[in-house]
């Protein structure tokens, strides 16, 4: 929500604030709620991790087991075959589990670190936030470690395509010495009054006198 949107409303200042106050409340709090869901898909995203572990280690010992059995069918031509073939198809599903087991815990990972950075960010709404990772979860970038790399300057092409999803920054009011909203290019000169009146008598720095200005003579 933006504040230009409420003045245009004809709305008054202080109803403003107060709308505005209660709306960073509701995102605020979606931002808490949020989080604590991230938390709780943490853990449990964790929890199977450990599980396909174990899966994992027990094809280990499968895979170890059927190598002791074909070291002890070596004198037995029928037991070696069949044993051999035992234990190329079981290499072969732990070689396919493994891959998808290390695809899904990458898919993981950065789905997590995107989340967590777009905690990161001010939304002006809800379905704000859940657009913004969802692009940013098509977009792959590709990760250094926790880094996502190539992240801010997605953040800064998402907003110049979408400046509503954000929240606005306030805008600093001009302290006087043109370092509010006015400084820059385009801010009036700072006009600078001498401390002491000149005298009449006296002459500027280019000569003039200071006799103030006489009525011209009647006709």
């Amino acid at each position: 929500m933006k504040r230009e949107f409420l003045k245009e409303l004809g709305l008054e200042k202080d109803v403003i604030d107060k709308i505005m106050d209660e709306n960073g409340n509701d995102i605020e709090s979606a931002r808490r709620s949020e989080a604590d869901k991230f938390s709780t898909e943490r853990d449990t995203l964790t929890t199977k991790a450990n599980d396909l572990q174990g899966q994992l280690d027990a094809r280990d010992a499968d895979i170890k087991d059927l190598q002791g059995k074909l070291t002890a069918a070596q004198t037995d031509a029928g037991k070696l075959t069949e044993a051999t073939q035992q234990l190329n198809s079981l290499q072969a599903k732990y070689d396919t589990e493994r891959q998808e087991w290390t695809q899904k815990q990458a898919q993981q990972a950065y789905e997590f670190a995107v989340k967590q950075k777009a905690n990161e960010l001010k939304f002006s709404s809800t379905a704000a936030r859940k657009d913004f990772v969802r692009e940013a979860i098509n977009a792959q970038l590709k990760m250094d470690g926790d880094t996502l790399l190539g992240y801010n300057d997605f953040v800064d092409k998402y907003k110049a395509g979408d400046p509503g999803a954000f929240v606005a920054e306030p805008v600093k009011p001009d302290d006087g010495n043109g370092a509010g909203e006015s400084s820059g290019a385009g801010a009036p000169p700072t006009i600078v009054l001498p401390k002491n009146n000149p005298k009449p008598a006296d002459t500027g720095t280019f000569g003039f006198h200071f006799n103030g200005v006489r009525p011209a003579p009647k006709e």
